[in-house]
């Protein structure tokens, strides 16, 4: 299942801590857009009413706060990465000619390409005008990095579009530019506003790394087994878009079936009757099952980090942060 963000919370119980932040980071992220003018104001105003999980800024608040107390700096740096995805997400739709975010007609589907490539870029501008107003010169240079990573791995992956060859490998190093190394950087983002050390940067974005594989992997599976009201993207629209994910690349590796899927990308024949029988036989083979045990596996990885970090309120958050995403398909 899927979980937006205040219905997720609030189902799920911590045990540890309250999940502080949220009402934190809608604040302030409805603050440093209250400039905004005219049209692009109304986009901001339309990208923030559609929520989202806002996983990003609060992986840099929790993990900033593993080390230290909570400190406006670090409420900044987390509301810069949420801009920072919610700009990526404009261009991608873009990019994708993608209608729907979330439920609600993209930006590009209302206001068109010209002016959503502008809102996206607004929206870059916004999270590094806060990043050099408050002197977060390490956060800046780790957002720089997730950004030259999501821009090649669009690249890439468009270069890999209906390709039937296409390797678990290639697999790994798309997703984990576009969005693994993203949670990564947010995570050693927070640790370094409350100066984590070396080796404790290093675990820290371990975590966030195999919380990102986990992530991306379950999201490919929910294009396959996903309710549209709760992914808020119609069903098959990754492959639709020619983006062979995990789950078809199994399929494919089943002498059966093979030929038969190999084909259907090859011609794109995604009709509804083919796209429904290809989800019955990744359920049938065990294959979305299979997908999910390897998702399992990074989120296993990811909390072994955090038990070679100091233990406290916000490291057992983090670690039911990964329980709650792994929630996502049970």
């Amino acid at each position: 299942m899927g979980i937006s963000t205040k219905e997720g919370l609030q189902r799920i119980k911590f045990s540890s801590v309250d999940f502080i932040g949220i009402e934190e980071i809608e604040k302030e992220l409805n603050h440093s857009l209250e400039d905004a003018k005219d049209v692009m104001k109304e986009m901001c105003q339309h990208i923030l009413s559609a929520g989202g999980k806002r996983v990003r800024p609060l992986l840099v608040l929790n993990s900033g706060l593993v080390f230290s107390g909570q400190t406006s700096q670090l409420l900044q740096a987390a509301t810069a990465a949420e801009l920072i995805h919610m700009a990526s997400l404009v261009h991608d739709d873009i990019i994708d000619n993608s209608d729907l975010r979330r439920n609600k007609p993209s930006i590009n589907k209302v206001w068109g390409t010209h002016f959503a490539v502008l809102c996206g870029d607004y929206l870059f501008s916004k999270a590094f005008g806060i990043l050099s107003r408050n002197r977060l010169i390490a956060s800046m240079d780790l957002m720089v990095e997730a950004i030259q990573n999501m821009c090649q791995g669009e690249i890439i992956q468009a270069g890999e579009r209906f390709n039937h060859e296409i390797s678990i490998d290639r697999y790994y190093e798309i997703i984990g530019m576009k969005t693994a190394i993203f949670l990564q950087c947010c995570c050693k983002s927070g640790a370094a506003v409350s100066e984590a050390n070396s080796f404790q940067l290093q675990m820290i974005g371990e975590y966030g790394l195999n919380l990102g594989y986990a992530f991306q992997i379950i999201d490919d599976i929910l294009d396959f087994c996903g309710r549209v009201e709760t992914t808020g993207k119609p069903k098959c629209e990754d492959v639709r878009q020619g983006n062979i994910t995990l789950p078809l690349i199994l399929l494919m590796k089943d002498p059966a079936y093979s030929a038969w899927v190999t084909e259907t990308i090859h011609n794109r024949e995604f009709s509804e009757e083919t796209l429904a029988e290809v989800i019955f036989v990744l359920n049938d083979k065990g294959i979305i099952k299979e997908c999910f045990h390897i998702a399992a596996k990074h989120i296993l990885k990811a909390k072994e980090c955090l038990t070679l970090l100091p233990q406290n309120a916000y490291t057992q958050l983090l670690d039911e942060l990964a329980d709650m995403l792994q929630a996502r398909v049970n």
